[in-house]
């Protein structure tokens, strides 16, 4: 738990430094962001917080709605089982919806997605992964540090089917970003 607050001190003021003042931009029809995260995501009770990180395109449909495509990664370990993990990666599709503040702007998101996911335990065959559905929720925000880039924050929700006799991938993560825009 120590660590965990250490993770998030860190994070927390790393994202205050990027904090500068910069002119207000407006995301245009049609615009595209490209950016990475890095976060922490906390997995169902069964399983140890670990690191996650991100990778995403955005299209703007309108200067306040955007689709966006993520390749996401996380292999959290079992609870007291060092050696044994599952392993997490998502392909998600969002909608999101951004309000303007000068060169904050918040944002709500809401999409669906794959949940590619394999249990890896030491000494024992890998078995085969298993492909899941899944919803999932979030916000965050997006301070302008240029004409044409951001830093972000995001809290997101994943509520991921749940087969019978299998583990649950279903889990919450925070992420810091980057986003830059063409």
């Amino acid at each position: 738990m120590m660590r965990m607050r250490r993770i998030l001190c860190i994070t927390a003021l790393l994202n205050c430094l990027f904090l500068l003042p910069a002119s207000a931009q407006t995301p245009d029809t049609g615009l595209i962001g490209v950016g990475a995260d890095i976060g922490v995501f906390f997995p169902d009770a069964a399983f140890e917080k670990t690191f996650t990180f991100d990778g995403f395109g955005e299209f703007y449909w309108t200067p306040r709605i955007s689709f966006r495509g993520m390749f996401s990664y996380a292999s959290p370990g079992f609870e007291n089982r060092t050696e044994d993990h599952f392993r997490q990666a998502r392909f998600l599709f969002n909608a999101s919806y951004n309000w303007e503040y000068g060169v904050f702007h918040p944002f709500a998101t809401a999409g669906a997605g794959f949940y590619f996911v394999r249990e890896l335990i030491d000494g024992a065959p890998d078995p085969d992964s298993d492909t899941r559905g899944g919803l999932n929720f979030g916000g965050g925000g997006e301070y302008f540090i240029g004409e044409r880039a951001s830093v972000k924050g995001e809290a997101r929700f994943d509520v991921v089917s749940h087969p019978a006799g299998f583990p649950d991938a279903t889990g919450f993560t925070l992420t810091v970003g980057y986003k830059r825009y063409f």
